[in-house]
């Protein structure tokens, strides 16, 4: 599976949306694993509703509820950057 890395900065000290990501109803089963290096907490909002949470520095994306819009978003410090790396699933955090 290909890699994708971004990184981003963050502009307040709260939660931004750092990607987002929409599946066809056809690859709802379809995972990806997305890391940020340093580490900072992690939530998927569908609706805005929080979906899933990670304080570990990646979560999984994608699955049933990305046949609507997926956003996640991380919660930095202003100033702060960070790396975003979308690639595989994530089986542990290795």
């Amino acid at each position: 599976m290909e890699m994708h890395i971004t990184s981003h900065t963050f502009k307040t000290d709260d939660w931004e949306t750092i990607d987002s990501i929409w599946n066809s109803p056809f690859f709802y089963w379809k995972r990806s694993g997305l890391r940020v290096s340093p580490p900072v907490p992690l939530q998927i909002k569908v609706m805005g509703k929080i979906v899933d949470a990670s304080d570990e520095g990646w979560i999984n994306i994608g699955g049933l509820s990305a046949m609507f819009i997926q956003s996640i978003q991380a919660r930095g410090s202003k100033g702060q950057a960070i790396r975003v790396e979308v690639g595989e699933e994530i089986l542990e955090d290795a």
